[in-house]
């Protein structure tokens, strides 16, 4: 059946490797005739449905893990009001980009999506510039959220051990902590290279609604306004409500994939949503002691939350459960990772492609995770001497990844414009306004989530979030400005077209 596939489809591919739209081959389904169209070969085994592809971004946002993870460090920097308010605010900005790319997600159903869809955005002119830099930009994303979704699993794991073990001082060891996460990290790749088949009081409205803190001035000296405390709070949910992108990953995966990939897209961001603030809302009232929160010494002051909650033994219980849900969050965002690595391998972006684009017997891009979890474990390695390195990476992580959507948006809505064909599920009128919400909330975070987190700044203090991004904005620009043929502008036309590949057999 394969070979009888390949045979039709080698009949209608011109010389150029085009498959030309509306010309039906014989023996190829929607899917795979969609995905010829766009200029590839199908590769992947293509069996999941609407419940996986929702999955896979209801997953890697995971609200259930999220909310702990940096639960402790938004009481500090604005406590209970400023969760609430920053929560419900990216939840509702973060939809509408989701909106935004799902509309374009349902015209170029393609794996590694974006950096695709800038290219075909972009046209022949300014096609070529937009995919490199979107393909290193949501790469560099993906390859920071892998260690920082694992990171923080490992710190919920810490905290239950310090609650049982307090005087115990190799926990608070960052090569203790690295080597946890890199132990996390094994279990999160291995479903990626394996075939696929208590009682106390509430607080009161005030305390929650009402209840502002500012933390972030550890000197005499207060640097940091309130106003600007409350801007900074904007991680806690920015680092949940991202990752849209994991649902168009698996596009080559999902059968009827233009409409399915759009729904799962935009389905999980508003479910994680709605489902969300509910329970934020429940986690601040049944605080019971808002400055035990703020005074705790763990390494995720969720614990401290919790033993003042259900006690020792219950804090470790939920938090053991905590490791293991956020580690399986890690399993999904590893996913995505590994995809957009294997997508930008297979066009050719990355140095030694042709070894990380290959899959397995079982239809797995093996190699690809393999590099995924060597990067993930090196920048791991920054928890070792520093206090402030997890926020740096799950910034980087957010920076990134959102940075990455804003191209393939604004190519849509400018140099695309003519040329973009809406596919089925569209936002028709709706589009220019929601892209553009969608492109000033990621130049809002991007800005925000550059600026230091503490004062006053020393090396321990320091957000080296900006030091990532110069270093993901460096290599990005100098790999395509490379003199002597050397850097993508000589080489680098856009995604390769694999039914040329066919062609050639």
């Amino acid at each position: 059946m394969a070979d009888e596939k390949e045979s039709s489809l080698k009949e209608e591919v011109d010389g150029g490797g085009n498959v030309e739209a509306g010309v039906v081959i014989p023996g190829l389904s929607r899917d795979e005739q969609k995905l010829a169209e766009l200029g590839y070969k199908q590769e992947f085994l293509r069996h999941l449905g609407l419940f996986e592809n929702w999955a896979a971004t209801f997953s890697t946002m995971n609200f259930i893990s999220g909310i702990p993870v940096l639960f402790g460090w938004v009481m500090y920097t604005g406590g209970p009001q400023s969760a609430f308010i920053n929560w419900t605010m990216v939840g509702g900005l973060s939809f509408i980009v989701s909106l935004v790319m799902a509309e374009i997600a349902a015209s170029f159903p393609t794996a590694g999506g974006i950096y695709f869809w800038a290219y075909r955005l972009g046209g022949e002119k300014w096609g070529p510039f937009l995919s490199w830099m979107t393909a290193w930009w949501n790469w560099a994303g993906w390859v920071c959220v892998v260690p920082g979704v694992q990171q923080g699993s490992t710190n919920f794991l810490l905290s239950a051990l310090q609650v049982r073990y307090p005087d115990s001082e190799v926990l608070s060891q960052g090569w203790f902590a690295w080597l946890l996460t890199a132990i996390g990290m094994i279990f999160a790749m291995a479903p990626n290279i394996i075939s696929q088949r208590a009682s106390g009081n509430f607080q009161t409205r005030d305390g929650v609604f009402n209840n502002f803190y500012n933390g972030i001035n550890l000197g005499d000296e207060i640097q940091a306004s309130d106003s600007y405390c409350r801007i900074i709070g904007v991680l806690f949910g920015a680092w949940v409500f991202y990752g849209y992108d994991a649902s168009a990953h698996l596009a080559e995966e999902t059968k009827d994939a233009s409409e399915v990939v759009a729904k799962g897209m935009w389905m999980s961001t508003l479910s994680s949503w709605l489902l969300s603030v509910p329970t934020l809302i429940i986690i601040l009232f049944s605080m019971q002691d808002f400055d035990g929160v703020i005074a705790g010494t763990y390494t995720n002051n969720w614990a401290e939350y919790l033993v003042q909650l259900v006690g020792e033994n219950g804090a470790i219980a939920v938090l053991s459960i905590l490791w293991v849900d956020s580690t399986c969050a890690t399993a999904s965002c590893f996913m995505s990772a590994q995809r957009v690595t294997f997508a930008i391998s297979r066009d050719g972006v990355l140095p030694f492609s042709k070894y990380f684009r290959q899959l397995n017997k079982n239809k797995m891009p093996v190699h690809a995770a393999l590099l995924v979890f060597a990067l993930s474990i090196v920048i791991t390695c920054a928890v070792i001497g520093s206090t402030v390195a997890f926020s740096a990476i799950t910034a980087t992580a957010t920076i990134a990844t959102n940075f990455s959507y804003l191209f393939p948006i604004v190519a849509r809505h400018t140099v695309g414009r003519a040329t973009f064909q809406p596919a089925k599920w569209n936002l028709g009128k709706y589009s220019v306004i929601l892209g553009i919400i969608s492109g000033l909330y990621i130049m809002f975070l991007f800005v925000v989530l550059l600026l230091p987190q503490l004062y006053p700044i020393t090396k321990e203090t320091l957000n080296y979030a900006p030091i990532c991004i110069g270093i993901v904005t460096i290599v990005s620009l100098l790999g395509w400005v490379l003199p002597f043929g050397l850097g993508g502008m000589h080489w680098f036309k856009g995604p390769r077209r694999t039914i040329e590949e066919m062609d050639g057999e």
